[in-house]
């Protein structure tokens, strides 16, 4: 985001920015049938900037009931403008509440109007004060005995090297762990671009819990909503990470992940994840490895 359009009763702030999927690797490198989209993450991204633009001496509590309604796309690579709203209102004690909304705008054949579509939704809690949340400690899940790697797991996703995140993932127990791959390219251009959240440890959430549901069903998902997400220690701060998931007992649950450094600090804690189910069933090759780390069957 760098403009601050208005400031109004009806909306709240309205920012707004330019993304180019020719210049940003987070675009370039997340496309889903050779189309640039948006990630659900920078879209949460984008409402915790917003939210600090009106409350800069504030830090970001959590973001609560993010709805991912409709794909953001970039069509034949070309810029374009999001929009962002963030309606600010006085919560608990010294607490912010910001309900925002990412919005775009485009102009189709025949049409004089251009098409307008609230593409994410979702609610900022903010907290007067500087410094990154604590989010405790959690222990580290062991090595899993039958582990999936990166060359198998990106055969069936479709992002590229900047949101590649996942190194391995394998299950314990009942959980689903994911190993941040330290190798991944920056995501952003400038490398070093200021950013409120840690977008690509949510990432890391979002795809082992893919790796899980995948390995389970042989069929893939995007996200759809998020009940609840607080962010520790920035991203840049820290080399090693892994995703820890409680898959979802029904589809109505959603499910829990946290990511915790390798001394167990929660860097992210996440609950009540959705995603919907896309149409049709993945070849039963490209799943068998997904489906051996996620069930532990033995791969003989």
């Amino acid at each position: 985001l760098d403009t601050a359009r208005a400031l109004t009763l009806e909306d709240g702030l309205v920012a707004s920015g330019t993304l180019d999927p020719m210049q940003q690797p987070f675009l370039n490198d997340h496309r889903i049938d050779g189309t640039a989209v948006l990630p659900g993450v920078m879209g949460v991204e984008s409402f915790a900037a917003a939210a600090t633009l009106l409350a800069p001496n504030h830090h970001i509590v959590a973001v609560d009931d993010v709805d991912f309604l409709a794909p953001f796309k970039f069509f034949r690579d070309e810029p374009r403008e999001i929009v962002v709203t963030a309606q600010l209102v006085p919560g608990d004690g010294d607490e912010i509440t910001a309900y925002c909304a990412l919005i775009g705008q485009r102009v189709l054949a025949n049409q004089s109007e251009p098409q307008t579509t609230v593409h994410f939704t979702g609610t900022v809690r903010l907290r007067s004060g500087d410094g990154a949340a604590d989010l405790g400690s959690a222990p580290v899940p062991d090595d899993g005995d039958v582990e999936v790697d990166a060359d198998d797991i990106y055969r069936i996703y479709f992002h590229g090297p900047a949101y590649q995140v996942l190194d391995e993932a394998w299950i314990a127990g009942s959980q689903m762990c994911g190993e941040w791959d330290d190798d991944a390219p920056a995501a952003t251009d400038p490398a070093d671009a200021r950013l409120v959240t840690a977008p690509r440890w949510l990432e890391l959430c979002f795809q082992t819990a893919g790796v899980w549901e995948i390995g389970t069903s042989g069929e893939m998902a995007l996200p759809n909503h998020i009940d609840h997400v607080e962010f520790g220690p920035p991203e840049s701060s820290i080399d090693d990470a892994i995703a820890v998931v409680d898959p979802a007992a029904d589809d109505d649950a959603g499910h829990q992940a946290i990511v915790v450094d390798n001394d167990g600090t929660v860097l992210v804690r996440m609950t009540g994840y959705r995603t919907i189910r896309l149409p049709g069933a993945l070849d039963d090759d490209l799943v068998a490895p997904l489906r051996r780390a996620a069930t532990a069957e033995d791969a003989t």
